[in-house]
């Protein structure tokens, strides 16, 4: 190519590189002042609510030894399970979730269901969790019931599935009884860049790693095989753990560490201990860095933070513990605070796909080399997972068959803490990069568009609108008919119910909700049917009408509205001639060309299924406004006015209260005013169109 040739081409990339420069170092917007939450965090006046619990249950006590071989990477293990039937039946049959063996082959429900969970090297993706032998003990010796195992697949009978399994006991365990277990296995650790745990490298994140035995609820063991889109369900215990990896490997996980003992061949034990917890989770690298933060805002029990780094994004490390304090401090306030001394965030490596996942004390974040602080990475996956450690970690709710009690409520509170502390997040794609929908992966080049922001649940609502009807919300996980379905119903929809919720009892009645709820069941297992009576007694009010329409209906919301004004009509033909008079003609002048007075007329619709109460704004000319009440039965409502002025504005839910409705491009109304809306036309397409002159040249240039 000639210089004369390469001139346009240099030019154009001239002014893409300086496009890209702006979206790049463009000043994220200033951060609103956070208003103090509406309720305090300490007693007092809230001394009226559920006390919490000093400890949990404690049916499920687990001591484990384990010793990983990270260039095999393999897993040896033992351990001791102390279980206590807090159950009223009595059993002698006991199912352990192997949850690995989902891994063991391309046959098992969860390959079957969503493929192999590994992309580039399928050999490296198989991985297994082999019970060696499991042992009862009592005082009277050990029982072998090794030869008793056998494999359950009661979801799908799908008999190649082994991740569940289970074993029989000489004699039943009666209600109140207790039964000793001792498991040994082995474990080839899967390849992590699809499944929530996984090696890449020299990172290992081990999750629902050993065999585990199934939670109870209602009355017996809720026992399901591994599916790819439900997450979890297990009982509280005391962990007690012992983790065997190379000397030179850093490691965190679950609860605070007891102590350290070098060990031979160059291996190191880390000796882990946590109360009151549902799960144990750990990982290791060579490559961690290490940083540290305290939470100890007054008022609150103080938390030590551990965030295990990897080197690329130790820039980025106090957003990550902001951000976490960010979720300690809110949903504190909103529900109830933490009761552990610590908490440990996992930065993953690059190309696992084990980030964005929680366990009890440890959860996992995602984030990206260049993260500009307005599109709120790391932010928004850290504060999302730290927060399940209230919802989910405390209040431990039945992932299996009603996921969206933590993962939906989880959502709205998350929203809710990102607009009080950070304020809106800005709009963005990145570019020259891969962006292939793993857990936790952001690539490519950040390009910011300054001043334009995504409204909450915006996502949400567009999901709504194209798979809400898919699929009642009200349904065990992997039940629903797609993947998108499973998200909608486990994360949008009902966070978007909540905000309704929130919107029709008001924000104080709403947090008053949650503090009952997260306090009476703290270490406990509730159900759908248990938030519904909590709604009801704290409101004195029966709410079941809206979780009908909501949770348990595929039902959309859509109210939308229009409206008109003419002339008041003019008198023609006769009138009345007075007492004892015929009709006389009507003499009435016509009005001036725009002069009133007007008859006017506002119709709102319902456009939807789902049936609320809704409020109408209606702004007239000359100012005055009208608010209207309408029950939203019916499929329509008419309200009727003759005033002065014509009516200039109309708006159905003008407070936004009512944050499922698909479509609220359609709840407002305005007259037809050339001037202003040809000023807001311009204002729009000028700068939609500057960002699009740019990125086509972009394009152009190095496509």
């Amino acid at each position: 190519m000639t210089a004369r040739e390469a001139a346009p081409t240099l030019v154009k990339l001239a002014a893409a590189a300086a496009s890209l420069a702006l979206f790049l170092t463009a000043a994220p917007p200033a951060r609103p002042a956070a208003p103090a939450p509406a309720l305090s965090p300490l007693p007092g006046p809230e001394a009226h609510l559920p006390p919490l619990p000093a400890v949990s249950p404690r049916n499920a006590n687990y001591t484990i030894e384990a010793r990983l071989d990270p260039e095999a990477h393999t897993i040896e293990g033992t351990l001791v399970l102390d279980w206590r039937n807090t159950s009223a039946t009595a059993f002698t049959a006991f199912p352990f979730h192997l949850y690995w063996n989902a891994f063991r082959n391309n046959l098992s429900s969860s390959a079957r269901g969503e493929g192999l969970r590994t992309t580039r090297r399928p050999d490296r993706g198989f991985g297994y969790t082999h019970v060696r032998s499991v042992h009862l003990l009592g005082e009277e010796g050990e029982v072998d019931l090794t030869p008793s195992i056998r494999f359950l697949q009661p979801d799908d009978g799908n008999t190649d599935d082994r991740t569940l399994m289970e074993v029989t006991t000489p004699q039943a365990v009666p209600p109140g009884g207790g039964a000793r277990f001792r498991v040994a296995w082995s474990s080839q650790v899967p390849y992590g860049d699809r499944g929530r745990a996984g090696w890449v490298h020299d990172f290992h994140f081990v999750a629902q790693w050993f065999p585990k035995i199934a939670g109870l609820w209602k009355g017996g063991f809720n026992a399901h095989q591994f599916h790819a889109r439900p997450e979890f369900f297990s009982d509280f215990g005391v962990y007690d753990v012992r983790l065997t990896v190379p000397r030179d490997f850093v490691l965190g996980a679950t609860g605070r560490l007891v102590g350290q003992t070098d060990g031979p061949e160059g291996t190191r034990v880390h000796h882990y201990m946590q109360e009151d917890v549902h799960d144990f989770a750990w990982t290791t690298s060579r490559r961690f860095r290490e940083a540290r933060g305290r939470f100890d805002d007054a008022g609150y029990p103080p938390v030590d933070i551990r965030l295990l780094v990897t080197p690329e994004h130790e820039h980025l490390a106090q957003r990550h513990i902001e951000a976490t304090k960010i979720a300690l401090r809110t949903y504190g306030t909103w529900t109830a605070p933490y009761p552990y001394p610590q908490i440990t965030v996992v930065d993953t490596a690059w190309n696992s796909g084990a980030g964005g996942m929680e366990y009890p004390t440890l959860f996992t974040a995602g984030t990206f080399i260049w993260a500009p602080e307005v599109l709120r990475s790391p932010e928004s996956v850290t504060i999302h997972e730290a927060g399940h450690q209230f919802i989910y970690g405390l209040v431990a709710n039945n992932e299996f068959e009603e996921g969206w009690l933590d993962e939906g409520f989880n959502d709205y509170h998350e929203e809710k803490a990102k607009a009080w502390t950070l304020g809106p997040t800005g709009w963005g794609r990145r570019y020259f990069g891969l962006l292939d929908g793993r857990r936790g992966s952001r690539a490519g080049w950040p390009v910011v568009a300054p001043g334009v922001h995504i409204g909450r649940s915006g996502g949400d609502l567009e999901d709504l609108r194209e798979h809400g009807q898919a699929d009642v919300m009200a349904r065990r996980g992997w039940e629903y008919r797609t993947g998108p379905s499973y998200s909608l119903n486990s994360y949008g929809k009902p966070a978007l119910s909540l905000r309704t919720l929130e919107g029709l009892l008001g924000e104080e009645t709403m947090v008053r909700v949650m503090r009952v709820y997260t306090r009476r069941f703290r270490f406990a297992h509730p159900t759908t049917d248990d938030f519904v009576a909590v709604v009801n007694e704290v409101t004195g009010k029966d709410w079941r009408w809206f979780f009908e329409q909501t949770w348990f209906s595929s039902d959309l919301l859509d109210y939308a509205v229009t409206a008109k004004s003419t002339p008041v009509r003019r008198a023609r033909g006769f009138v009345d001639g007075g007492p004892g008079n015929p009709p006389a003609p009507a003499s009435s002048p016509a009005p001036a060309p725009g002069e009133g007075p007007f008859d006017s007329e506002v119709l709102v619709e319902r456009r939807g299924g789902v049936r609320m109460p809704v409020e109408v704004l209606v702004e007239f000319a000359d100012g005055h406004q009208v608010r209207e009440a309408w029950d939203g039965q019916y499929r329509w409502a008419r309200f009727r006015y003759t005033r002065p002025a014509r009516v200039a504005r109309a708006v159905v839910d003008p407070e936004g209260k009512l944050a499922l409705d698909v479509v609220p491009a359609n709840n407002a109304w305005m007259a037809d005013e050339p001037n202003v809306a040809r000023r807001a036309a311009a204002k729009w397409a000028a700068r939609w169109m500057f960002w699009l002159q740019h990125l086509l040249e972009l394009h152009a240039v190095l496509g």
